[in-house]
């Protein structure tokens, strides 16, 4: 196999990603559901005051321990999809102009997902805020900036996926993947 089978699909926010994932996962694949979304909510319902929003350092940590213990359930040689993964943490730490502790570049580093990622860029018409997303369309836009930068300086290839429907979508990141092209 020519790279390795973590896929990291990230992009701005509200852009398909749980779409994209939910489809992937209908057609039989591991999929991994964004861990920071899984923690806004868990403090949101428990009424934890660490957000991205008033804590980014101290939300950043408990994303990062959730995001190692799940890399340590990864099968080495079955694809899987992620979405976003601890580089998008970095990305997101830049956009708040926070430093970046460096064992989180380390750890993002130490993972071996694919140097293919899948980037979906900001798509205003699909554009919606919820409780846990709460950026406007302007910094949607700044975060998705953020994060092309910060994947491509730790020597990741960005794929964009273009905006069409979601079978499309889904059927070319499946043909941009290196197994599936050897079959």
């Amino acid at each position: 196999m020519a790279g390795n089978p973590y896929y990291i699909i990230t992009g701005a926010p509200s852009t398909g990603k749980t779409s994209i994932l939910n489809e992937l996962r209908n057609r039989g694949f591991i999929c991994h559901q964004e861990i920071a979304r899984e923690v806004i909510r868990e403090n949101l319902d428990t009424g934890i005051d660490i957000f991205p929003w008033n804590n980014m350092h101290g939300f950043s940590d408990l994303v990062l321990e959730r995001m190692i213990n799940l890399v340590k359930t990864f099968e080495p040689t079955t694809t899987q999809f992620l979405d976003r993964s601890m580089v998008d943490l970095i990305g997101y730490m830049k956009f708040a102009n926070n430093p970046v502790p460096p064992h989180y570049i380390r750890e993002a580093l130490s993972v071996g997902y694919s140097k293919k990622v899948f980037f979906l860029p900001l798509w205003t018409e699909i554009y919606t805020q919820d409780e846990e997303r709460k950026e406007s369309i302007e910094e949607a836009e700044k975060i998705g900036n953020a994060l092309a930068e910060t994947y491509q300086s730790l020597g990741f290839d960005l794929i964009e996926v273009p905006h069409a429907p979601l079978n499309d979508r889904v059927s070319f990141i499946l043909s941009e993947c290196e197994q599936f092209q050897e079959l």
